[in-house]
Parts: structure tokens; sequence; C-alpha cells
């Protein structure tokens, strides 16, 4: 009886595995009716929009009772934003705030249907042999509003989102040293003289003197001069603070462009199909 014992107890653990959710052999076996085998090969990784791409598809079945029936051009869309903005002012570092997003804005869908004709097969390739293309929308092309001669508060806010231009200036401010200040308020002909702020310290192990702001009193700290902020908060806007003298422009860059994920179905009489290998395809 024992033994009989420990032969149930086996068994129900086989059974809960059996039943579990995530099963190893179902997860790794591949279910349902095969389709057409299909391979293709684009013309180009990138296409301009408004125009079409070409293809060339080789595609067979190998199930006997199975006849081909047609291919379908499916593919999605993702619209690609890129946004920078630099202060070309600071010195002692690079001051840049920029982001990178994708978002999908069209699931994948059908675009062309292609009738299968058996005058397509090709003895040499052994599969029928069929060149194609698909068009790609007109409303794709890439935009960019990208280091502007003139500055445009409302397509900041546009591009930017409401907020930004001050949170930019804000978050500046705190990293700001000698070296910033003094290239920003003699650039901007905020200040005529600013040695009235600086002092001067020997270092050693540059061998130099080091400008720097004038030493506190009551600490060793070098302070930035009240007067000196009030003028960053007061007299410099967010569109001084992202001009580019050198370049006489704004160091704002917007860039949003697309590019579509496509492949082709191909079905045979029973509605059963196969699907090429997907290709991202830039639209330019």
């Amino acid at each position: 009886m024992k033994t009989t014992r420990y032969i149930i107890l086996a068994l129900a653990a086989i059974s809960l595995i059996a039943c579990d959710k995530h099963d190893f052999f179902d997860e790794q076996t591949i279910t349902g009716e095969v389709g057409p085998q299909a391979y293709w090969e684009i013309s180009s990784s990138a296409v301009a929009a408004g125009q079409s791409l070409g293809f060339k598809l080789q595609y067979y079945t190998s199930v006997k009772e199975a006849s081909i029936d047609r291919s379908e051009a499916w593919y999605n869309l993702t619209e690609n934003i890129e946004r920078q903005v630099t202060c070309p002012w600071v010195t002692s570092f690079t001051y840049s705030v920029s982001s990178s997003t994708a978002e999908e804005k069209r699931v994948e869908q059908k675009i062309m249907v292609y009738p299968h004709s058996e005058s397509l097969w090709n003895d040499s390739l052994h599969a029928y042999y069929l060149e194609g293309s698909f068009p790609v929308s007109s409303t794709l092309v890439p935009f960019s509003w990208a280091s502007p001669a003139q500055f445009d508060a409302d397509k900041m806010v546009q591009y930017f989102g409401n907020g930004f231009m001050e949170h930019f200036k804000d978050s500046l401010m705190p990293k700001m040293k000698y070296a910033d200040y003094r290239s920003m308020m003699i650039g901007l002909g905020l200040v005529d003289d600013f040695m009235q702020y600086t002092d001067s310290t020997y270092d050693l192990n540059s061998n130099s003197w080091v400008r720097h702001f004038k030493w506190n009193a009551d600490s060793t700290d070098t302070p930035v001069p009240a007067d000196l902020e009030a003028l960053y908060r007061d007299s410099v806007s967010f569109d001084r603070l992202i001009f580019n003298s050198a370049e006489n422009n704004y160091s704002v860059s917007y860039v949003r462009k697309y590019n579509v994920r496509s492949v082709i179905r191909v079905y045979d009489n029973r509605g059963v199909y196969g699907i090429t290998e997907p290709k991202v395809i830039d639209v330019i």
C-alpha cells in the first residue's frame, strides 16, 4: 500500500504540470494549419512620401490540397520625434535638453491586394515570382524646425509643450559658474565691466591664476552676486538664452519623421496565410 500511495502522488504531480498555464511543450509546439511560404526583397529601405516602393516576392505552398489565392501588402505607421534645445552661452559645461520618442500612430493595416495567377510560376526559382509595389501617403512628409533665424514662442509651446521654456531657464541657473555668467552677461550686453565681480586665486596645480567670484567675507564660498542673479531672472528671456550669436540663429531643433514596418501576406484558398520577414522602411 505504501508503494501505491507514492504512485498516486506522482500521477497527481504530473497532472498539475500538464494543466499548467505555461506548459513548456505547448509553448514550443506550432499549432494551426500550414500556410504558404514567402520571401521578399524591397527596392530600397527608404521611400519618398507620396511615392510607391517596389518589391520582388517569391512564394509557394507545400500543402497539396491547398492553392494560392492572393498576396497582400500590410504595414503599420510609427511617428518619430526628436527634440533638442541648447544654451550656447555656457562654457564650463554643456547644457542641452533633448528627447527622442517613437509612437505607433496606426496599427498594421492592409494596403494593397495582388491577385494570384499561375502565369507567375518561375521554373528556375521553383516558386511563384511577383514584382509589385505599394504606395506611401503624401501626408507623411518629414518636418523639421531647426536652427531658425527667427524665434517663435508659439512653435516652442506647440512642439515642446507648456512650461518648457520656463523649466529650461530655471534648471540652468543653479548650474552656472563664474565663466558661464561672464560669457552670458558680456555676450548679451548686460554687463560692461565684469571685473567688479572678479577675484583671482593662484592655482599651483595649473601654475596659473584662476578667476572666480569674490569671496564671501563670512565663509570660504564664492557665491553668485545677487545683482547678477537678478539680471539673469529679469533680463535674460528664453529666446536670448538660446540665441547662437556665432551662427545668428536659435539653438532649437524639432524633427518629425515616419517609418513603416511592412510585410507581405500570401493567402491560400482556405484563408490560411504565410508571411514574409518584416521590413522597416523610412519615409523621406
